[in-house]
């Protein structure tokens, strides 16, 4: 017998098998480090914000409002923190129902709108993805961040998972259905 020219198909069906399980382990593990890439930028992005925050607060004794954490970012930093999910510069807005709309059903396209609340001595930096459930201590019932019957911030307790809410004795809210 000489030698052979070529593969035999079931060598190349093999190798074929093999390929197709290598593509199909690596595929999900890449869109799940791209995936945890966007949100640590998310969150670094924001650390910078907060540390322009805090800066401006030891400076003028009170923390800024909106407007004036645009102008904060435009004149401290080389360049604005870009959103890494739709690479536009940060807005931010007060407005509670404005940001809920604007992150309902998951929208990445407005991820770049941070919620900015100023209650006395204290601030909160709402941003997306909001990987977290707010619960009303009164009512004992937890929600997403964006819920139009989301309580008093008085009221609010927060939780990492759902299962934390429901540990603590939570239940979900019949409205957004966390």
């Amino acid at each position: 017998m000489v030698g052979r020219k070529g593969f035999s198909l079931l060598e190349i069906l093999i190798v074929l098998g093999i390929i197709f399980i290598i593509v199909s382990i690596s595929i999900p593990l890449f869109l799940r480090v791209q995936e945890d890439a966007k949100r640590n930028s998310q969150i670094y992005n924001l650390s910078l914000v907060q540390l322009e925050i805090e800066k401006f607060y030891l400076k003028n004794g009170r923390f800024p409002s909106s407007e004036e954490i645009q102008n904060l970012l435009t004149t401290n930093f080389v360049e604005n923190p870009i959103c890494p999910y739709n690479s536009l510069n940060y807005i931010f807005t007060s407005n509670i129902t404005a940001f809920r709309n604007a992150l309902k059903n998951n929208n990445f396209n407005n991820a770049h709108i941070i919620y900015y609340y100023v209650s006395g001595r204290t601030y909160t930096l709402w941003y997306y993805p909001p990987k977290f459930y707010v619960g009303n201590k009164a009512t004992k019932i937890f929600h997403y961040p964006w819920c139009w019957t989301l309580p008093a911030p008085q009221n609010q307790v927060f939780f990492n998972t759902r299962e934390e809410a429901i540990n603590n004795g939570y239940r979900p809210c019949d409205n957004c259905q966390p």
